[in-house]
């Protein structure tokens, strides 16, 4: 099925495409992050449940970094073709444009069917873990953390603090808590301690060492103080409400679901219009990755004696904006807009462009697509220059 020039121009791809695809993925996972820490230390949470939750957003960051790798590493990898005499040479031995880019056109179908799977079924259950991760932080289902120096409240009859923490909670010193009843309070000071689990999931052991309780009764005349080497106190865990069902969203919705929801004249018009949207934002989504070849290939074809890197920034540019209207083209139809005449006419134009601008390329001789461009760039950069030279010898 594929002959050496094939594997070929596959490597040349791949490679750029891996590393655009890891690089663009590492910068938003770092950026998300740095968020994420902030969020979890507020609510007292773990740490570590950081690093989950960044699993569970992975596959929302892989989506959005697919299709800038797979137009880069097309982009890149026909550029350093036509930079060197390889494309003179496969064009002059009678090899078209259109043969050389098949197997884009092959890799771009590939990405399409991983990219259906990643935003039709794992991204929704992806992002239902996460939402039921935010869930639990929120109401304290994954072990909120005592904040060292601060007073804790526990419920609305207990109060805790805690001078410093190791070990996750198990090595506590310097613990103060009160505890309040209709009959009045319990002070307790102690000098060490610790959580531990107990069989009850609704409830905590905390274990004190070397401290004094102060019975504050409101039916003494005074308090009683008794001093311990250990005591023991079984601390109520507030009840949480369970996590909701997946689906409460259009994001939550697998594809079947989506299709199956988008016409249901159970929900009300306005949740329809937004599964609606959302599901033929995802279908061109997909199918979006086989039209970046037509656009990634002639933006990478290059004069090897100006060498300029024109296509680069306009097919970025061009990317970047077909995704920020097609976002507003989603929010058009979750108004009640027809997906047709926003989602679909928006890739029509997009594909229209791309495939005009490979046909300049690969039928036109000496074809640029791109010349304008070049064109309108040296009537506006030759006065700067001239402009520039001057201010440099004024000042000498």
């Amino acid at each position: 099925m594929f002959n050496r020039l094939d594997q070929y121009i596959i490597r040349q791809i791949t490679g750029p495409l891996i590393v655009t695809l890891s690089i663009a993925a590492l910068l938003l996972i770092l950026e998300k992050m740095l968020k994420l820490f902030d969020f979890v230390v507020n609510e007292g949470g773990p740490v570590s449940v950081v690093f989950n939750m960044l699993a569970n957003l992975t596959p929302h960051y892989m989506g959005l970094a697919l299709p800038i790798g797979m137009l880069l590493g097309t982009l890149i990898a026909f550029r350093k073709i036509s930079m060197s005499s390889e494309y003179d040479a496969m064009t002059n031995a009678g090899i078209s444009l259109f043969r050389l880019a098949r197997p884009a056109f092959l890799l771009a179908l590939l990405l399409l069917v991983i990219n259906t799977i990643l935003v039709g079924w794992i991204q929704p259950y992806s992002r239902y873990a996460y939402e039921g991760m935010v869930f639990d932080l929120r109401s304290g289902a994954l072990g909120a953390s005592i904040r060292v120096g601060e007073f804790v409240e526990f419920g609305d009859n207990m109060v805790l603090r805690i001078e410093e923490s190791n070990n996750e909670g198990a090595e506590l010193k310097g613990i103060f808590m009160e505890r309040r009843d209709s009959r009045g309070s319990v002070a307790v000071t102690a000098e060490r301690g610790g959580f531990f689990a107990t069989s009850d999931e609704q409830t905590i052991l905390l274990r004190l060492y070397d401290g004094t309780l102060i019975d504050l009764n409101e039916s003494q005349n005074k308090p009683r103080v008794l001093t311990f080497s250990q005591q023991d106190i079984t601390i109520p865990l507030p009840d949480s409400a369970p996590f909701r069902g997946r689906g409460g969203e259009e994001l939550e919705m697998t594809l079947p679901e989506l299709w199956a929801e988008k016409d249901n004249p159970i929900l009300e018009e306005e949740l329809r219009n937004s599964i609606r949207g959302n599901y033929h934002w995802r279908l061109m989504h997909s199918l979006s990755f086989l039209v970046l070849p037509f656009l990634a290939i002639p933006m990478g074809l290059t004069n090897k004696r100006t060498g300029r890197s024109t296509g680069i920034v306009v097919s970025i540019a061009l990317l970047i904006v077909y995704n920020e209207v097609m976002e507003g083209m989603e929010t058009a139809v979750a108004s009640g807009v027809s997906p047709y005449l926003t989602i679909w006419a928006l890739f029509a134009l997009f594909a229209v462009v791309s495939i005009g601008l490979f046909r300049v390329a690969a039928y036109k001789v000496g074809g640029d697509p791109l010349a304008w461009v070049d064109k309108v760039w040296d009537v506006i950069s030759t006065p700067l220059r001239r402009l520039t030279r001057w201010i440099m010898k004024a000042e000498a």
